[in-house]
C-alpha cells in the first residue's frame, strides 16, 4: 500500500523530529512518501497527484481542507492533528497528540477501518467541519493579518482570536447589524452572522468545544445557526450559547435560529461579507451558495471507535 504523508512544515506543532517519528510509525503498515508543502494550495496539488492509495494530511485544518479539495475519488484519506486547533482530526476520534494519533491511524490503515464522510461545499469549495459568514470570519481575517507579520508564520493564540472578535464588535459599537439574507428550507431569514457546521463541536477554544451546533454530525447534512440582528443587550447569546447552554438548538429563539440537516442554502449580503472555511479566511462575498456532498471522502478512523464504520 502506497501512503503519501502530506505535511505542512510551518504548522504550529510540526518539527522535523515529529515528521520522522510519524513517518516511521506509518511505515509499519505502508510504503510512505513524505511530501512537504511549500506554499498555499500546494497540499491540494500533492493530493491530486497520482501514485498514492492513501493520503494523510498532517498539519492544521487548512492543510486538511486543501487535501479534501484535491483527493481523487478512489483514494482513502487520513488526518493527523499538528496545527493550532486540528478540529477535523479530533472530530474523527483522534487525540490531539500527533504521535499517539499516528499510532491509531496506523492501526486503522492496517485493519481497513474506514467510513464515508460527507462534506460541506461553499461556492464550489469543500469544507470539513465549518463555515462562517460574519463576525468569526472577520476575526480570522485579523488573525491572518497578524500571522503574516510573525517571523515564524505560526498562528496566534486562541486569546488573540477572541480579542480579534472583540475588535470586530467594537467596530459596530458592540452590535451585530443584520446585513445578510439567508434562504434555506423554503424560508428566508435576515442575519448578522451565519455559522454552518458539519459536526459538533463547531470549533475549539483551547480544550473546550464550541457548542454552537450541538446537533450536527457526520451522519446528517449541515446544521445552520442563523443569528439575527443583535443589539448590545443581546450579545450575551454568543458566549452563553457557544460555551454553556446551547438553548437555541432545541427551543425557539427570536435572535438565533437553528436549521438541522440542511442540504443547501443561499446567502445574499447587502455588502461584501467576510467568509471563513475550516478556520481559514476566504475573502468577502456578496453571494454564497452552500451545499452538502454526502459520502464525499473515505476516511480512516480509529478501529472500534464510535464513528468507525467498517
Amino acid at each position: 500500500m502506497r501512503l503519501r504523508l502530506i505535511v505542512n512544515p510551518v504548522a504550529t506543532g510540526v518539527t522535523e523530529l515529529l515528521v520522522a517519528d510519524v513517518a516511521d510509525t506509518l511505515r509499519q503498515v505502508a510504503d510512505v512518501e513524505v511530501a512537504l508543502t511549500e506554499r498555499a494550495g500546494h497540499a491540494r496539488e500533492l493530493a491530486a497527484s497520482e501514485g498514492a492509495d492513501v493520503l494523510v494530511a498532517m498539519g492544521g485544518d487548512g492543510t486538511a481542507n486543501e487535501v479534501v479539495n484535491g483527493v481523487p475519488p478512489a483514494v482513502a484519506t487520513g488526518f493527523l492533528p499538528a496545527g493550532a486547533t486540528s478540529v477535523f482530526a479530533r472530530q474523527l476520534g483522534y487525540p490531539n497528540e500527533p504521535r499517539r494519533a499516528a499510532r491509531m491511524l496506523a492501526g486503522a490503515v492496517a485493519s481497513g477501518s474506514t467510513r464515508p464522510v460527507g462534506l460541506g461545499v461553499l461556492n464550489g469549495r469543500r469544507f470539513t467541519f465549518s463555515a462562517g459568514l460574519g463576525i468569526d470570519a472577520e476575526a480570522m481575517r485579523l488573525v491572518e493579518e497578524a500571522r503574516a507579520l510573525r517571523a515564524d508564520a505560526t498562528r496566534p493564540s486562541d486569546l488573540r482570536v477572541v480579542l480579534a472578535a472583540l475588535r470586530v464588535l467594537r467596530g459596530d459599537r458592540f452590535t451585530l447589524p443584520a446585513r445578510m439574507t439567508v434562504r434555506a428550507k423554503g424560508a428566508s431569514f435576515r442575519s448578522s452572522y451565519l455559522a454552518v457546521a458539519n459536526q459538533h463541536p463547531y470549533t475549539y477554544l483551547g480544550r473546550y468545544g464550541i457548542r454552537a451546533a450541538p446537533r450536527a454530525g457526520f451522519d446528517t447534512a449541515l446544521d445552520l445557526v442563523v443569528v439575527g440582528e443583535l443589539r448590545r443587550r443581546d450579545l450575551w447569546r454568543l458566549p452563553v450559547y457557544g460555551l454553556v447552554w446551547p438553548r437555541h438548538a432545541t427551543r425557539v429563539d427570536a435572535r438565533a435560529g437553528y436549521l438541522h440537516d440542511t442540504s443547501d442554502a443561499v446567502v445574499e449580503s447587502d455588502v461584501p461579507m467576510a467568509v471563513q472555511l475550516d478556520g481559514e479566511y476566504l475573502g468577502r462575498f456578496e453571494r454564497v451558495e452552500i451545499g452538502y456532498e454526502p459520502g464525499a471522502i473515505t476516511v480512516h478512523v480509529p478501529p472500534g471507535g464510535r464513528r468507525a464504520v467498517r
